[in-house]
């Protein structure tokens, strides 16, 4: 199997011949293996990855903010109030410059996973106003909320049917729907303003015979039913010191592959290498077997962490075959 048929076979819950694998670290670790290893996809080419996951630039409007510990942290709302909503200059999903990078990663590297990152209404909005004011503006604007919504789903929906023709794997719908705690809204309220958005995206990529991701971090528990009801073939990452591998593989996630179940937070950082290669293997034995849906990833790997630990947890992931 290349790495294309392996990821489809694991996300469409059957038996590859090994499960399938991402990471993701750190950007400036990222930068540092790109410095050494000199690719930008260096996890396919010097790891054997298995998955790609490109973006259609469509440049959102800019909110102010600050860049600490390698990461872009917002302080600051691009839409300062609901009546200049209206003027608000959003991207054209018709310029050609959004699809380059779609173009580039699925040419170079054809037999591999290339998924199609693509945030919810949700999220854009979250970067328009802050997720502080949009939770008080579903309740104050709700109707300024949805019209808002409704423009940018008619853009990324554009952008989805485009990344669709031109040949990807999978769509990935991204929006963080719940914390340590569970979720951050009401299901009806997480349908109305989150998921009901995204109902064309999703039947564009079932019409087109490709299966639908979605991330959210946070416990899951409450947010699997919604992802069963409204069709998606699997969920990101199921970070397993808030989720137990087995019962959601036990539970209603047994209707859902898994794309991560690595634990980015404690032991791929900080246990030993024994260590690593224990949870690798313990978190395939309870999701991947017997019958697949697992393609291994991790939520951000911390800078701190050994390189050795990056070795172990890749060697072990390698050995997880059916």
């Amino acid at each position: 199997m290349n790495s294309r048929e392996r990821f489809l076979s694991a996300v469409r819950r059957r038996k590859p011949d090994r499960a399938p694998f991402n990471f993701w670290m750190d950007r400036r670790l990222m930068a540092r293996y790109e410095q050494r290893i000199g690719h930008r996809h260096w996890r396919v080419t010097h790891y054997g990855a298995d998955v790609i996951e490109t973006f259609a630039w469509l440049g959102w409007p800019s909110a102010p903010g600050i860049e600490r510990d390698g990461t872009w942290w917002q302080t600051g709302p691009a839409l300062a109030d609901w009546d200049h909503a209206a003027r608000l200059k959003l991207p054209n999903p018709a310029d050609e410059k959004v699809y380059r990078l779609i173009q580039r990663d699925l040419t170079e590297f054809p037999d591999t996973a290339v998924i199609l990152d693509m945030p919810p209404p949700w999220g854009v909005l979250a970067g328009l106003r802050t997720y502080e004011q949009l939770y008080m503006d579903v309740i104050d604007h709700p109707d300024q909320v949805l019209a808002m919504a409704r423009r940018v789903a008619d853009i990324t929906l554009t952008a989805v049917q485009r990344a669709i023709r031109m040949g990807i794997a999978a769509l990935y719908l991204m929006e963080d729907l719940a914390d340590s705690r569970g979720l951050t809204m009401s299901p009806a309220m997480i349908r109305r303003f989150s998921l009901d958005l995204v109902c064309p995206h999703i039947a564009a990529a079932k019409s087109a015979g490709i299966p639908v991701l979605f991330h959210s971090d946070g416990r899951l528990d409450g947010l699997l039913p919604l992802l069963i009801e409204y069709g998606l073939d699997a969920v990101n990452p199921l970070q397993p010191h808030l989720n137990d591998p087995r019962a959601f593989k036990a539970g209603p996630g047994r209707r859902l592959a898994l794309y991560g179940g690595l634990d980015n937070c404690f032991i791929i950082p900080d246990g030993t290498v024994a260590q690593v290669r224990a949870h690798v293997l313990d978190v395939f034995e309870a999701v991947g077997r017997p019958d697949g849906g697992l393609i291994f990833s991790t939520h951000d790997i911390p800078l701190h962490t050994p390189e050795a630990n990056i070795e172990a947890m890749v060697a072990a992931i390698r050995e997880c075959t059916y």
